[in-house]
């Protein structure tokens, strides 16, 4: 029995939600569905790491843990012939976080609030045409590529006397191109993005903080175990993301890889979800070393 509508829409998903997230998608988060489909999302990812979640910058001696849950609404449609959608994203994290040699504070500090908003388009150049629900039932999945382009808004929660924020009080904007082709029971899916910051102007008091691009690459290697039960390995790999306060350079580019895998599921053409992980198993001094799980569910009609 094919299940087609839950298993992406053109509307990647990312643990990238906030930068401590390493900013990976999923797998098979690209593949085709329907046009006309809305879609609800819930996430709930637990996150350990040496950053900021606002930031994305090791701090020497930071211990963070946070609870980030995510909510997703998403649209698909057809626009020339071409599968497209449209979403809005919204997080909510709480923090603890402590210093093991007290640099900004010491014992641990907590923090809660809503993340920044994100609004994602999403749009398919080839292998992915716009299809009602009757003909996408009887359509093989092919070869595709497709694009996205992020923007998220600096409306979370900040405060520019805290070290621990859940906003980053900048704008990010951040172009996405996705390469997917099916191999018998596999799929094969790379992803390519960069993420271009804002600055902002209230860092840590009235400092400023720039931040030159960071650059990422992901694939994902996927196999259907039967027509509602699928399993990947996942890497990503992200370089650049180097940072000036007040104008002088911070000596701080990043550079590390991480490695994952997933299990995603359907329980039946509407409902359906997915458990993954993600560690950081190698990094340069001073960039982000994170591991990451995750528990999707989603819902679509």
């Amino acid at each position: 029995m094919k299940y087609p509508y839950v298993s992406g829409s053109l509307v990647s998903i990312s643990l990238g939600l906030f930068a401590v997230s390493a900013q990976a998608d999923n797998a098979r988060d690209w593949q085709n569905t329907p046009i006309g489909l809305n879609m609800v999302f819930g996430y709930y990812n637990l996150i350990d790491t040496n950053t900021p979640i606002d930031t994305s910058l090791a701090l020497d001696g930071l211990s963070l843990n946070a609870d980030v849950y995510i909510v997703r609404y998403a649209r698909s449609f057809g626009i020339d012939g071409r599968n497209s959608a449209i979403q809005l994203l919204q997080p909510y994290a709480d923090v603890k976080a402590s210093f093991d040699d007290a640099r900004f504070f010491s014992g641990t500090k907590r923090n809660g609030g809503m993340g920044d908003t994100q609004i994602v388009f999403a749009h398919n150049f080839f292998g992915g045409p716009a299809l009602t629900a009757e003909e996408f039932a009887t359509w093989q999945p092919e070869t595709f590529l497709s694009g996205a382009l992020w923007l998220t808004t600096p409306t979370g929660d900040y405060d520019k006397n805290r070290i621990i924020n859940i906003g980053a009080n900048r704008w990010v904007v951040k172009p996405e191109v996705a390469f997917g082709t099916p191999l018998g029971p596999t799929w094969l899916e790379l992803n390519t993005y960069v993420s271009l910051y804002g600055d902002n102007d209230e860092y840590q008091g009235d400092s400023k903080l720039e931040q030159r691009p960071l650059y990422a690459v992901e694939g994902h290697y996927s196999y259907t175990l039967n027509p509602a039960l699928w399993v990947s390995l996942d890497a990503t790999y992200s370089v650049g993301g180097e940072t000036k306060v007040d104008g002088v350079d911070q000596d701080n580019k990043q550079e590390n890889a991480l490695l994952g895998a997933s299990l995603g599921f359907m329980l039946s053409r509407q409902f359906g979800g997915l458990v993954a992980y993600s560690d950081t198993v190698s990094e340069r001094t001073g960039s982000p070393d994170v591991n990451t799980w995750t528990l999707r569910l989603q819902y679509v009609w």
